[in-house]
């Protein structure tokens, strides 16, 4: 699932190619584009699409390869369902917190991009590595990777809001579907 995942994040990007919108934020917008400022009740369904849409190909690498990190590891302890449906959900959540809190924050006013996505994919590859008997080795990894999230999030033209968004709907969707009682997958009591 996490390179089928990948292989529509490309796919979409070929389609922006193919438009002239890549590059061109405002481009984006009749492809799907999140609008964080100045909205209406009629683009709610931009929460669904403006994941699967990146501005530059350097966009679509960094998001792709975090996604085939995070995603392996999310999919081999809950599987493609389970880890379709955060990536899924996390993007809802990212686009939902981008849009409520876009006219609170400095912001370009469109957003596009799996990052919100990616960071509920984050948030449930740490709640996993923290579970009893998972791999320790995964633990540092994951916090540095939060970490640079962290100071990305920050950064002029990137949604902290969507970020945070998808962080917690990555936990809140983690912490239904997993099962409490396994832990990562390959690991075993001596490094729990």
């Amino acid at each position: 699932m996490t390179v089928a995942i990948v292989l529509v994040l490309a796919g979409a990007f070929v389609i922006e190619l193919a438009r002239g919108a890549a590059g061109d934020e405002r481009a984006l917008i009749p492809l799907g584009a999140l609008i964080t400022r100045g909205w209406s009740s009629t683009d709610w369904w931009r929460v669904l699409t403006f994941s699967f849409l990146h501005l530059n190909a350097l966009h679509l690498a960094l998001n792709t390869a975090g996604v085939l990190w995070l995603g392996r590891l999310v999919e081999r302890r809950l599987g493609r369902a389970r880890l379709l449906a955060i990536f899924l959900l996390s993007g809802i959540s990212s686009g939902v917190a981008g849009m409520l809190l876009g006219p609170l924050l400095p912001t370009t006013g469109v957003a596009v991009g799996a990052s919100g996505a990616l960071c509920g994919l984050l948030a449930a590859a740490l709640m996993l590595a923290f579970q009893r008997g998972a791999d320790r080795r995964l633990r540092l990894p994951l916090l540095m990777c939060l970490v640079v999230v962290i100071a990305i999030s920050l950064m002029p033209g990137v949604s902290l809001a969507g970020h945070i968004g998808g962080f917690l709907g990555g936990a809140a969707c983690t912490a239904v579907l997993q099962s409490p009682t396994e832990p990562f997958a390959g690991t075993s009591s001596k490094t729990g």
